[in-house]
């Protein structure tokens, strides 16, 4: 990129659980990579601290960025706050995302040197789903109290408009969250195309993790093929994805009667997830909540509408009636289930007309154009450039990074 950004030489560290080619990476692991090109793109020296799973090198560079790898689940934490106490002069900013829980990087940098923490979405809820009642205990206290007094002179930035009031009201966070938006790899897809989408398709997208809920989309599937008014209907789900619950599901599946109408085809390329979107009707997403929604997002760009709860997160990366439809959520997985299969019926019935495929397409399409990395990377480094600074950056659009006043 041409032009100067203030970034040029500057050493910046993003911290990120993991990297783009760890087992369990989803969006907040493209989010991290995309925020890492931003500041490469800018002239600055990056390096990327993150876990290291099974097969993966020490070390590695990959576009132009210095990748360090250390640790594991939890053993991370520790190797990246030694990583940057020993290297913590030689560093001018840290980017530190939470994915799940930060870094804590001001801990051990020097008083000096800016860490921006950026919040993905808030996991009080989540700690009991992963980890037993002691240690998730612990989880909710180091998320809702010791990120606010460890980070509390920190720029702070949410992915969503839902993370910044999760923040203010489960957190009691303090002062001005920004606000930075994820991007999305948008494929050559056109809406005229939807007319040869396979109507009795439906496909489901993401890390197969227990709060992604697929078991609910599974459920709602097997709902509605006792139906009525889908005997005769072919139905087919496509599960794009991977993750431990990837056993439990497929066991699920053919418990309900489905293990022929379901495919878990793992891990895919873009090129092979762009096909599969390319010939669904329909995107369902289960999830109890999300950050933003990247699924979502990346359904859209090949003209699917996605079925999903009203939760945080999906309520961003959703509008409804448009480029989707969000049920109202219930503590019940039952009530849940119901309403998920009751918006997948319309959505299924909606999606037998051809001309009608089309036209939600074009409303996917041009919803998720809204959003793409190009923008997300120059807003990033505006804001890193502010940080450094003290340099506000221009706020052309709604897109860029915005304040969002939150206060307890």
């Amino acid at each position: 990129m041409s032009g100067a950004t203030g970034l040029e030489g500057k050493q910046i560290v993003v911290v990120n659980w993991r990297d783009l080619d760890h087992s369990l990476a989803g969006g907040a692991e493209i989010y991290a990579w995309q925020y890492a090109r931003a500041l490469q793109e800018g002239g600055a020296k990056v390096r990327f601290i993150t876990a290291r799973d099974e097969g993966q090198a020490a070390r590695e560079t990959r576009d132009g960025i210095d990748v360090r790898r250390g640790g594991g689940a939890l053993g991370f934490y520790l190797f990246a706050l030694l990583w940057m106490l020993r290297h913590r002069n030689d560093i001018d900013a840290v980017i530190d995302p939470a994915c799940g829980l930060p870094s804590y990087s001001p801990l051990v940098l020097r008083r000096s040197t800016p860490a921006f923490l950026i919040v993905h979405h808030v996991h009080q809820a989540q700690f009991a789903v992963h980890f037993p009642a002691p240690v998730a205990a612990f989880g909710r206290w180091m998320e809702r109290v010791a990120m606010r007094r460890v980070y509390r002179r920190q720029l702070t930035a949410a992915v969503s408009e839902s993370t910044a009031t999760e923040m203010r009201e489960q957190l009691g966070w303090n002062g001005t969250v920004r606000l930075l938006e994820n991007g999305a790899d948008l494929p050559p897809y056109d809406a005229a195309d939807a007319q040869n989408k396979d109507a009795d398709r439906i496909v489901v997208l993401g890390r197969l993790v227990a709060h992604k809920r697929v078991d609910l989309v599974l459920d709602a599937v097997a709902a509605l093929r006792a139906r009525p008014a889908f005997a005769d209907r072919d139905l087919l789900v496509d599960v794009i994805g991977q993750g431990p619950e990837g056993e439990r599901l497929a066991a699920h599946a053919a418990e309900l009667g489905l293990a022929d109408r379901v495919v878990f085809h793992g891990y895919v390329s873009s090129e092979e997830k762009n096909d599969l979107l390319g010939r669904a009707a329909v995107h369902v997403c289960g999830s109890d909540a999300e950050g933003w929604g990247q699924a979502v997002i990346d359904a859209a760009a090949s003209g699917v509408p996605t079925v999903a709860r009203d939760v945080p997160g999906l309520r961003d990366s959703i509008r409804d009636g448009k480029s989707g439809w969000l049920v109202p959520d219930d503590i019940s997985p039952g009530v849940v289930t119901g309403r998920l299969a009751d918006a997948l019926s319309n959505a299924l019935i909606e999606a037998a007309d051809p001309t009608t495929r089309v036209h939600r397409a074009e409303a996917c399409l041009k919803w998720a154009h809204k959003f793409d990395w190009s923008q997300m990377r120059s807003n990033a480094r505006d804001l890193t450039t502010e940080m450094l600074l003290g340099r506000a950056p221009a706020l052309p659009d709604c897109h860029n990074p915005r304040d969002l006043r939150v206060a307890v």
